[in-house]
Formats: C-alpha cells, structure tokens, sequence
C-alpha cells in the first residue's frame, strides 16, 4: 500500500506465514529462526523495491513469548541487511494467555520514499524484464539455496544504474508481477519467444523478483548477481 502525503509516500507491506515451523501442528518443519527471516525478507523487499527505507516494523507472533523469541532472532539477522538497528523500530505482539501447537507469525513494514527515491512506474520502453531466482514453495524452499532471490541482491539491484522497477514475486509467480511493472509504466510487456522459465508458478516467500533494467544495467547484473533469467521486453502501447 502507498500513501501520497506531500513530498513523500507513506509505504505499509506485510506478510504472514502459518503452519510451518517447529510446533506439534506444523506441516512443513523449520526452524524459528529461519521462519523469522523468511517472514521478515519478503515485506522488506516489497517495502525496499517501491524506493521506501524502513521508519517502523510490526511484529503479530501467534506463538508463545520463547518461540516468540527465536523467530524474531531470525527477523532481526535479516533486517539488518538493510536497516542498521531494527530491534529500535520494532514492535512486538505473542501469545501470553494459551499454549500454541502450530506456528503463525505476521508482520507489517512501514517506510517512507520522497519523490526522489521513488521508484515504482519508472520503467521505460525498450526495457528488459528479467527475473532473479526460481520460483519455490513449501519443502522447496531452504535458505542457504543460492538461487533465492534475498536481500543482499536486492541491495545491489538498488544501488545499481539502469535498474528501473523491482517486484518481489509471490503466490501469484513473475509473470504477475511482470506485467504489474509494466502497467504501472504505461507499457505493454512483449514475453521473449521460447522463453522455458517457470512463471506463472508461486514464488513462495519471494524467491524470486522480477525487475526492468536497460541493457547495459543487464550485462552488469549478468556479471554480478544470478540466477537471471530474461523473460520478455517493455514496448510502448499500440
């Protein structure tokens, strides 16, 4: 969600996850900590991607203080790669009242972008569109895969000349958020022929990313970062 408030926009994302974990009831198992950095990846790379910088996180652990305590270790390790003191501007809510037999966690991201930094609908025709990292789900996902798509690459598209527009992908795969890039620039996307990558597939906790980026800015990512995968180009509307 963006909020328009004078010289700047008030950005909010979230992202919740449930039933994976280390409780009795969960379906997938994994360790607290890395629930808490998958939890906390994906609303900040939707939060980082639109140009915003993180003012304030909100944490809804459905779990007890002691697992409560684990998961946010892993939400801290992870925020850090891109805010220097989360634990500062961080707010937390966990289950005092019951015990929990299975894992559900939330949390809300609220930033700020100026005008300047803003980067959502800056794509231009002739743009690339390209994908980072493959698209994976439940017992598919491991956070040592150095296909993933995380923050440290997403860092580096940030500070990278000619990248235009990042989307973090999701349930709804790269192709989604392809073309939402390209609608937000006023542009039609043209898919590149014979192109075998998996798109429509749900990315899971953001996997993948999809960005626009000239193509010098390509080459240089081709150099840096991968995997990458070009999935089509932006042209102007007929």
């Amino acid at each position: 969600m963006a909020i328009p408030k004078g010289d700047t926009t008030i950005v909010v994302t979230c992202d919740s996850i449930g039933g994976i974990g280390n409780q009795e009831l969960d379906v997938v198992c994994a360790e607290p900590a890395v629930v808490g950095r998958f939890l906390a990846r994906v609303a900040l790379m939707e939060l980082y991607a639109t140009g915003a910088s993180l003012t304030a996180l909100s944490c809804t652990l459905s779990v007890t203080p002691h697992v409560a305590d684990l998961i946010l270790q892993g939400v801290y390790q992870e925020s850090a790669i891109l805010h220097r003191s989360p634990e500062s501007v961080t707010i937390v809510s966990t289950e005092k009242n019951v015990p929990t037999r299975q894992t559900g966690v939330g949390i809300t991201c609220i930033g700020l972008a100026t005008n300047k930094s803003w980067r959502v609908g800056i794509a231009q025709a002739g743009d690339l569109v390209v994908a980072l990292g493959h698209p994976k789900v439940g017992d598919e996902v491991a956070l040592d895969d150095h296909e993933n798509a995380d923050l440290t690459k997403l860092k580096w598209l940030l500070g990278t000349k000619g990248i235009k527009d990042i989307s973090p992908a999701g349930s709804k795969g790269v192709l989604y958020e392809a073309k939402a890039i390209a609608s937000s620039a006023n542009l039609h996307l043209s898919l590149a022929p014979g192109c075998t990558y998996d798109y429509h597939k749900s990315a899971g906790p953001a996997t993948a990313l999809v960005f626009a980026c000239n193509e010098a800015a390509y080459r240089e990512a081709l150099a840096t970062i991968r995997p990458l995968t070009c999935i089509g180009r932006l042209e102007k509307m007929a």
